[in-house]
C-alpha cells in the first residue's frame, strides 16, 4: 500500500527511514505475531518517533502489509532466467532446481514467515493474500513455465502439470519442515524432492 505521506509538501521522505520501519515491522511480526508488533513497538525498534510511522502508514495494519509485501526481498527468484533447455543440461538444470528449492525451504526466516502468515490466516487473511499475491504467485508462474520447458524438452512426462507438480514438491518439503518433530537435515529435504520428481517421471535422463 502507498504511504499516507505521499504526496505530502514539505522535505523528501527519505527510503532509508521507510525500509527501518518496513525491517522493524517485519521482525517484529515474525518475533511475535500481529498482536506483538504495535506502532510504538515498530517505532522503538526502528529508532524513529511514532509520528514518523503515523505519517507513513495511518494503520499498524497498513504497516504490516506493506512488511509483508517486502518480504519478498527474502529471496530473489533467478532459477532458470538464462536457461537453454538442451542436451544434458535437462539433468544439471534439475538438480538446480532442487538445490534452489531446498535452500528456500530450510531458510529459517523463510519457514517462520510461513509459520506466521498460517497462523494469522484466519484473524489476518489480508497478510496472507499480500505474500501470495506479491511474492509467492509471480514466483509460481515463472516455476511453472519452466516445468512446460522441461516437459516439451523431455525432462519431465508430456502431460505434466505445472501447478500439480509443484504443490508435490512443495507440499512433500513443507510438510516434513512444518509438521516432522525433528527438523529434517537439508540432505533428508534433497533426497524427498528427488524422490518426489521421480515418482512424475523426471530424472529419466540420468
Amino acid at each position: 500500500m502507498t504511504p499516507a505521506e505521499s504526496g505530502s509538501r514539505g522535505r523528501p521522505r527519505d527510503p532509508r527511514t521507510d525500509q527501518a520501519i518496513l525491517r522493524a515491522a517485519l521482525d517484529l511480526f515474525l518475533e511475535h505475531g500481529p498482536d506483538g508488533a504495535s506502532i510504538e513497538q515498530i517505532a522503538k525498534r526502528a529508532g524513529v518517533a511514532r509520528l514518523t510511522v503515523y505519517r507513513r502508514w495511518a494503520t499498524k495494519e497498513d504497516l504490516l502489509l506493506a512488511a509483508v509485501d517486502q518480504a519478498r526481498e527474502i529471496d530473489e527468484f533467478t532459477l532458470f532466467e538464462d536457461f537453454q533447455p538442451t542436451g544434458d543440461g535437462l539433468a544439471a538444470l534439475l538438480e538446480t532446481a532442487v538445490e534452489h528449492l531446498v535452500r528456500l525451504a530450510a531458510d529459517p526466516r523463510s519457514k517462520q514467515l510461513v509459520l506466521r502468515l498460517i497462523g494469522t490466516s484466519s484473524s489476518h487473511p489480508d497478510l496472507l493474500r499480500a505474500f501470495w499475491d506479491t511474492y509467492l504467485w509471480p514466483r509460481r508462474e515463472r516455476a511453472n513455465a519452466r516445468v512446460r520447458e522441461l516437459a516439451e524438452h523431455g525432462a519431465l512426462p508430456a502431460d505434466t502439470d505445472p501447478d500439480a507438480l509443484m504443490d508435490a514438491v512443495l507440499g512433500a518439503l513443507l510438510y516434513r519442515i512444518l509438521l516432522y518433530p525433528d527438523p529434517p537435515t537439508a540432505d533428508e529435504l534433497r533426497e524427498r524432492a528427488r524422490a518426489v520428481l521421480r515418482q512424475v517421471g523426471a530424472y529419466r535422463t540420468g
